[in-house]
């Protein structure tokens, strides 16, 4: 059986960042044949009477069948699109079980997203965090800001403890209204708390993405043996019989998982689950598809 080009151990290999994110970019938009993205465009504003010389294609002839006059739809231009991707760094996204570490999968996802991001003069920032921020690279449009962010993901190193809601309070007021605010995370922390840090982006109308990174094994809990138990975060060393304790792991797993989703529904939060065996243009294309499907609160009201 052939391999997938957009195997996250395939890309892997390809030490070069930005190649990976172009090819991964490339194959994502050939897969959906166009880019569905929400970018720079232009936006209703209002109608206005229509006069001779004005364009007949911008004839609104709903209001017209209404009414039985002719009016114009006027449009105003948007400003592009800003966007912050938040990215856990904690000892916890360090773990593999096979393939990719979850830092690795969600740092060449980042990429991704920032090259096609800034491909469409969009502008983009980065926040690397573990308990405390690493780095923060305010949003740039311009394409030579994607060698800088590059750069920055390429060397960061996993270590420490993670807070995500006390990262998440130091940008409350630097984040501005109507940005797109993008976090990579396994989500091992409070989620109350994080979940409250939240709305009080989206009380500024931003629009709040999601993506829940897990290992399979994470998932599935496929181990057979005697196996010692190692927090990556601190000292902790657990020697345990997995088949005694699988049932009820698999349990509070999926209770953790299941309400998370449900919360994140209900608060109007895109919520993507991807493990680290997905293909990465398979990641990408279900992220844009979930964008185009969803309205859009960065439309104006």
């Amino acid at each position: 059986m052939a391999q997938n080009p957009f195997d996250p151990v395939i890309l892997s290999k390809i030490a070069n960042m930005e190649l990976r994110a172009r090819l991964i970019v490339d194959g994502a938009l050939s897969g959906i044949h166009k880019s569905p993205f929400r970018g720079s465009s232009i936006e209703f504003l209002e109608h206005k009477e229509y006069t001779p010389g004005d364009e007949i294609k911008h004839i609104d002839w709903k209001v017209h069948a209404r009414t039985d006059k002719y009016y114009i739809k006027q449009f105003e231009e948007e400003t592009n699109l800003k966007c912050y991707i938040f990215l856990d760094a904690s000892g916890s996204m360090g773990y593999k079980s096979t393939g990719v570490s979850k830092f690795e999968y969600a740092s060449t996802l980042a990429a991704s997203l920032a090259y096609l991001l800034l491909k469409q003069s969009d502008l983009v920032g980065l926040i690397s965090f573990t308990d405390t921020v690493l780095q923060y690279i305010p949003p740039r449009s311009r394409i030579t800001h994607l060698h800088f962010l590059l750069n920055a993901l390429t060397g960061l190193k996993t270590s420490g403890k993670s807070n995500i809601s006390g990262v998440l309070g130091e940008f409350i007021e630097k984040i501005g209204r109507r940005s797109l605010v993008i976090i990579m995370s396994d989500f091992f922390d409070d989620i109350e708390k994080i979940l409250q840090q939240l709305k009080y982006f989206q009380f500024k109308k931003n629009e709040i993405i999601l993506f829940h990174t897990l290992d399979p094994y994470e998932l599935t809990f496929p181990f057979e043996t005697i196996t010692f138990f190692e927090s990556i975060e601190d000292e902790r060393r657990i020697l345990a019989e997995p088949k005694s304790i699988k049932e009820r792991y698999l349990s509070e797993m999926n209770r953790f998982l299941e309400k998370f989703r449900q919360t994140c529904f209900e608060n109007q939060i895109d919520y993507l689950l991807i493990d680290t065996s997905t293909p990465l243009d398979q990641a990408l294309i279900k992220f844009l598809s979930r964008r185009e499907a969803a309205p859009s609160p960065l439309h104006k009201t």
